[in-house]
């Protein structure tokens, strides 16, 4: 049964049967919006050597691979 937001109404009993269809109704919508969060198996792990300073290329690919987490973290 899926969530009713109207159960239980005011000033009647609590019956468990209906409560537990309320929550097995939002464990439900709950498994489901798990199930659609941003997933990415193309980003893996980031390697690279670093020279002591690390120089400006070394930098902007750190950049560009903290950017590109940042997007696929990002849900629209």
């Amino acid at each position: 049964m899926p969530f009713d937001p109207s159960l239980p109404q005011e000033n009647t009993l609590i019956d468990a049967a209906q409560m537990r269809d309320q929550l097995n109704g939002l464990n439900d919508a709950l498994n489901t919006a798990i199930a659609g969060t941003a997933q990415n198996p193309s980003l893996g792990p980031f390697t690279i050597a670093l020279s002591d300073p690390p120089t400006r290329p070394e930098v902007q690919a750190i950049l560009d691979v903290l950017n590109a987490l940042i997007n696929q973290l990002t849900r629209v």
